[in-house]
Formats: C-alpha cells, structure tokens, sequence
C-alpha cells in the first residue's frame, strides 16, 4: 500500500472490542515494519485521540475515506498536527477497514509531499484496505479455530481421563471392600483372588489414562468389537460387588465407526460406574440397540434414583451430555427417587444410512 500510494508511510490501528478504541497495531516506514509508535506519537498521552479529534470522528462516522490536503492548514487535526509537521508529513489519508458495515480498523497514508489524491486512487486505497480487513479476519478466525480446537482436545482427555480414572477407582475400591468382607468371613483365597483384581484394575487404569493423553484408541477395543468389549466392562467391574448386571442387544449387530464405538464404550462404562458408586441396586442392564441409521445404549439400574432436575450432575453426567452432544446425538436421563435411573443414549449412525441408501 506504501508504494502503490507514494507514501513515506503506512499506519494500521485495529478497533479494540473492549474500549471500541482504534489501537495502534503496527506501521511500514523508513523501508521496514514497526510494532510499536514513535516514542513521541500523541497515542501515548491519550489513547482516544483518534475519537477526539474531528478528522477521527468524520472517518468512524462516514465510515469513509478522509483526506487531509494540507496538514499545516487543516483544523481538523488538532493535537495531532504537531507530531505529523515534526514528522515532515504533509498529506494524511486516512481509509477505513470495513466487516459487515462496522469499522473494524483504519489505515493512516502518510506522504512528505503535498499530494493531490484523485478519486480513482482513493477507490485503490479503500480497495487494498479491504484486502488488509479480508487477511485480518482470516488470520483472527484462524486463530479462534486454532484455540477451540484446543479447547476440544482439553475437554476431550478430561473426560477421557475421569471416565477411565473414575472406572479404576471405583472397580478397586469394590474389590477392597469385598477382599475385607472375605478375610472378615475367614476366606483367604477368595480375599487374595480380590486383592488381584485390584492389581490388575489399577495397572488397566493407568493404562488407559495414558492411552488417553496420547489419543489412542481404548485398550478394550483393540482386539474385540464393542459388544465384546461391554461384556469385558461388566465382568471386571461387578465381581463382589453384589450387583447383577446383563448385557443385551437388539437388532444385527455392525462395526460401527471408531468415534461411535469408543464413545459408546466411555457412555457405558460411564453408567455402570455411577451405578457402583451412588445407586446402591441389585441389577443393571445395559442394553444395545442396532437401528437402521442409529445405534442406541440404554443403561437401567434398580437403584435408589435421584431427581433430575435438582442434581448438577457431577463431571460423569456432564461428561456424557457433552460426548452425546459431539455426535449430534440425544440423551435422556428418566430417574425417580427409589425407582431406579433409565439412561437413553441415541447417536446417529452415517455410515449405516449410507450404507441403506446404496
């Protein structure tokens, strides 16, 4: 823009959101790029000063292009005047960056010489303005992607590292308390095959919290499909526990794609630890449903129950609703105090209704 404008130099000031104040952002002059303004730029004393004087206020009302012809000689500059004559500069243009009609920015146009400007070069000026807004925007939408994908990956192995976690702890802590209640009865070896369950849960735990901060795919689903791998879950999880859990399945079982089936895997994993934790019920029952475009898990316990809308359901429950939400999928929570929890997961399958359609 300085060359295709004659310029001694070039100025950018991005509108903060905050203060709705033009902040100095970075300038092209004397052949390179500034960061910062001149030690003695009037921006350092007032900060507003583009708001408070005239030739400011014209741009961010017009929200067009403002000359300055002659800086000695024009009144709309204000305490600026002084600093642009010490600078040598003659001829201000001042252009707008424009985002859906709001005022995004300006870029000052600075010449040493008197200069004339026709309109056609003013047209050219807001022209290479545009293209600063339409690099500005990307570079900001680029990095607002970059930082929710971060967020995404954050909460991803934060529910990944409590489901697995939450899993582990609640398997050894029921196989501790049934290991004690068989040395109370005089059961040694039965108390040493839970103390080895114990081992064996904490080492699986471990296991899968590291898998999950390196975004691997859960151990239990590496060498056996879902169904098997929620039968795994059940038969680790429940022995001493007193609980009776099933598992069952309605319609043709069929691989399902990676995503679906891990987050079913955590979603059920998910209910039966809650069920082990706080139910306090004599049967579980998960079951899986195959529907055309769809799978379903439903998760019912005999428990104690809770209300629904007055829990603020915990890291585990807030886990699931954003797993369920990630797939574009629906949760339903159905629980009465002393009659049991129905959870209803259904998560739409695409490659199944491709699949159809072919």
């Amino acid at each position: 823009m300085s060359r295709r404008m004659g310029a001694a130099g070039v100025s950018l000031w991005l509108r903060d959101e905050t203060t709705d104040l033009p902040v100095f952002h970075l300038s092209f002059q004397h052949g390179k790029l500034c960061t910062r303004p001149e030690a003695n730029h009037p921006v350092w004393e007032n900060p507003a000063y583009w708001q408070e004087n005239p030739m400011g206020r014209e741009l961010l009302l017009t929200r067009r292009a403002v000359l300055c012809k002659d800086v000695k000689r024009d009144a709309r500059l204000g305490a600026q005047r002084e600093y642009l004559m010490a600078q040598g500069i003659r001829t201000v243009l001042a252009v707008p960056l424009l985002l859906a009609g709001r005022v995004i920015g300006l870029v000052s146009i600075r010449c040493v010489r008197p200069r004339k400007y026709r309109a056609e070069e003013i047209e050219l000026a807001q022209a290479l303005a545009h293209q600063a807004t339409l690099a500005i925007q990307l570079t900001r939408l680029a990095e607002q992607s970059r930082q929710a994908a971060v967020l995404q990956e954050r909460n991803r192995m934060a529910r990944d590292i409590h489901d697995t976690l939450a899993q582990a702890f609640t398997g050894i802590i029921v196989q501790l308390e049934a290991a004690e209640d068989a040395t109370l009865r005089g059961g040694t070896i039965e108390a040493a095959n839970h103390l080895r369950r114990v081992s064996k849960l904490a080492r699986q735990g471990l296991a899968e919290a590291r898998r999950s901060v390196q975004a691997l795919r859960p151990q239990a689903l590496e060498d056996r499909n879902l169904l098997a791998a929620l039968d795994r879950l059940i038969e680790q999880m429940t022995p001493g526990s007193g609980l009776r859990a099933a598992l069952h399945y309605v319609g043709q079982p069929r691989p399902l794609a990676r995503e679906l089936e891990e987050n079913l895997l955590r979603l059920g994993q998910e209910a039966l630890t809650n069920t082990l934790k706080h139910a306090r019920a004599d049967h579980f029952r998960l079951r899986l449903v195959f529907g055309p475009g769809e799978v379903r898990l439903e998760a019912s316990d005999d428990g104690r129950g809770f209300d629904p809308t007055h829990t603020n359901g915990g890291f585990g429950l807030t886990g699931m609703k954003e797993r369920v939400s990630h797939l574009r999928g629906q949760l339903t929570v159905q629980s009465v105090p002393g009659q049991g929890t129905m959870i209803r997961v259904v998560l739409p399958d695409n490659a199944s209704s491709e699949a159809a359609e072919i």
